[in-house]
């Protein structure tokens, strides 16, 4: 099992891809930037309020047991996310190998449903 599925079912997903750099600024106001090198990408994927947790409580289950130390591959499919390709279809969809840093509180309400306390995100393994 992997993270796929929140990607699958997700309502929004960012990436930032911003570079990591490092900051001074002098006693006489230049300021300067050094690029610390190749980011891994975040992703922040939501997942919707309302899906039944008797379809994803396996799902829940298993990406919870991967935890904050295990990575897995994912991708980005192109039928959910075209407007992330742009205007040409890619062969094959993109993917990523990826660790969970952040995996929100789920709570069961309406008997059946399941809502969550924010996003996932994750980040990419290089």
């Amino acid at each position: 099992m992997s993270f796929q599925w929140i990607f699958n079912r997700s309502e929004s997903l960012s990436i930032d891809r911003r570079k990591t750099t490092s900051l001074t600024t002098s006693r006489d106001g230049t300021v300067r930037t050094v690029s610390r090198g190749t980011p891994p990408k975040i992703f922040r994927v939501r997942l919707p309020d309302g899906i039944p947790w008797t379809e994803i409580r396996t799902d829940i289950a298993a990406a919870e047991a991967l935890d904050r130390v295990s990575t897995a591959s994912i991708t980005i499919p192109y039928a959910k996310f075209p407007w992330y390709y742009g205007n040409t279809q890619p062969a094959s969809d993109e993917g990523y190998t990826v660790r969970c840093v952040d995996f929100p509180t789920w709570t069961i309400f309406a008997r059946n449903q399941v809502s969550w306390s924010g996003d996932f995100v994750f980040t990419e393994v290089l």
